[in-house]
């Protein structure tokens, strides 16, 4: 495992020192921190399938003594460490920047807000490496722009028809639940994200065991 870990570091080395002074150039641009986090997030998810691709990684590993699903355990707990590493140093950042940027018109990520930040890249990663190791690379950059179009398209879409319907005990129970998540971000989100990444994590495994790589 510990190899695995440093090879998806080694990959990705690069991209990973170019945040170091991308993150500070987005404050400086008057960037959205969510949108910079979600951003660094997707660009991580892209680049390391890319290198997969170029490379040949994946038909290299299962020639190695390593188990597949212990390679699809390395991915995601690489990317976690990613996400929570990415994030400590975006905090650091923001407080810098409210200090120093007078002109920067976002509010300090609060514990709170970091809190949602890490949840929505643990989903962002959970609905994506699945296509990714389903399909070709090329095929999966589609699916996923695709998927996260559609997704909030059909919410919106579900949310103006229920409008239109009038149904006055949905949307009772659907603002219970926004009040309760308002509250008590943690009992919502942190389980939903956690097992929709553990999910995740058991389906890349079935995909990737009965894929062929030779």
């Amino acid at each position: 495992m510990t190899a695995l870990l440093k090879k998806d570091l080694f990959i990705n080395r690069n991209y990973l020192l170019m945040i170091l002074f991308l993150i500070p150039y987005l404050y400086v641009m008057n960037i959205s921190p969510a949108a910079s986090f979600v951003g660094l997030q997707i660009g991580l998810l892209i680049g390391m399938f890319y290198c997969d691709q170029q490379a040949g990684i994946n038909q290299f590993l299962v020639s190695l003594p390593v188990s597949r699903r212990e390679i699809i355990r390395a991915r995601y707990l690489f990317a976690a460490v990613f996400a929570f590493l990415t994030l400590a140093y975006l905090v650091l950042i923001d407080q810098l920047a409210h200090r120093f940027l007078p002109y920067f018109e976002y509010p300090p990520v609060s514990g709170r807000t970091a809190f949602i930040f890490v949840c929505v890249s643990l989903v962002i990663y959970a609905l994506s490496f699945p296509i990714y190791f389903r399909f070709s690379y090329i095929l999966a950059l589609v699916v996923q722009v695709l998927l996260f179009i559609l997704l909030p398209g059909a919410f919106f879409l579900a949310l103006k028809l229920l409008v239109k319907g009038d149904v006055p005990w949905l949307f009772h129970g659907a603002g219970r639940i926004f009040a309760s998540f308002s509250d008590h971000p943690f009992l919502i989100a942190a389980p939903a994200a956690l097992a929709s990444y553990l999910l995740s994590l058991f389906l890349s495994q079935r995909i990737f065991m009965k894929k062929d790589l030779k």
